[in-house]
Protein backbone atom coordinates (compact mmCIF):
# COMPACT_ATOMS: atom_id res chain seq x y z
CA UNK A 1 0.00 0.00 0.00
CA UNK A 2 1.33 3.57 -0.91
CA UNK A 3 0.80 6.43 1.86
CA UNK A 4 -0.83 9.35 -0.57
CA UNK A 5 0.54 12.02 1.66
CA UNK A 6 4.37 10.92 2.14
CA UNK A 7 4.27 8.42 -0.82
CA UNK A 8 5.78 5.46 1.21
CA UNK A 9 5.07 2.53 0.18
CA UNK A 10 4.08 -0.29 3.42
CA UNK A 11 2.46 -3.47 4.06
CA UNK A 12 1.56 -3.32 7.53
CA UNK A 13 -0.06 -0.07 9.13
CA UNK A 14 1.28 0.72 12.29
CA UNK A 15 -1.61 0.67 14.96
CA UNK A 16 1.03 2.50 17.61
CA UNK A 17 0.71 5.17 15.55
CA UNK A 18 -3.70 5.76 15.18
CA UNK A 19 -5.16 8.42 17.75
CA UNK A 20 -8.26 6.11 17.98
CA UNK A 21 -11.86 6.37 15.98
CA UNK A 22 -13.72 5.24 18.97
CA UNK A 23 -14.14 1.71 17.35
CA UNK A 24 -12.85 -1.52 19.29
CA UNK A 25 -12.88 -3.78 16.55
CA UNK A 26 -12.82 -3.84 12.70
CA UNK A 27 -11.58 -0.20 11.91
CA UNK A 28 -11.63 0.59 8.27
CA UNK A 29 -8.60 2.84 8.41
CA UNK A 30 -4.86 2.49 8.70
CA UNK A 31 -2.13 4.34 9.79
CA UNK A 32 1.17 5.00 7.73
CA UNK A 33 4.04 4.28 9.65
CA UNK A 34 6.27 7.24 8.00
CA UNK A 35 4.18 10.12 8.30
CA UNK A 36 0.81 8.65 10.67
CA UNK A 37 -1.12 9.59 7.65
CA UNK A 38 -4.80 7.92 8.20
CA UNK A 39 -6.23 6.34 4.97
CA UNK A 40 -9.03 3.77 4.65
CA UNK A 41 -8.12 0.27 3.86
CA UNK A 42 -8.84 -1.46 0.23
CA UNK A 43 -11.76 -3.75 -0.25
CA UNK A 44 -10.98 -7.23 -1.17
CA UNK A 45 -12.86 -6.77 -4.67
CA UNK A 46 -10.62 -3.80 -5.24
CA UNK A 47 -7.28 -5.70 -4.52
CA UNK A 48 -8.24 -8.36 -6.53
CA UNK A 49 -9.30 -6.22 -9.28
CA UNK A 50 -6.00 -4.44 -9.20
CA UNK A 51 -3.81 -8.07 -9.49
CA UNK A 52 -5.60 -9.39 -12.58
CA UNK A 53 -4.82 -6.42 -14.32
CA UNK A 54 -1.52 -6.12 -13.44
Amino acid sequence: MNCPLCGSEFEKADESKCTGCGKLHNCNKQCCPSCGYELVKEAKVIQLIRSLFK
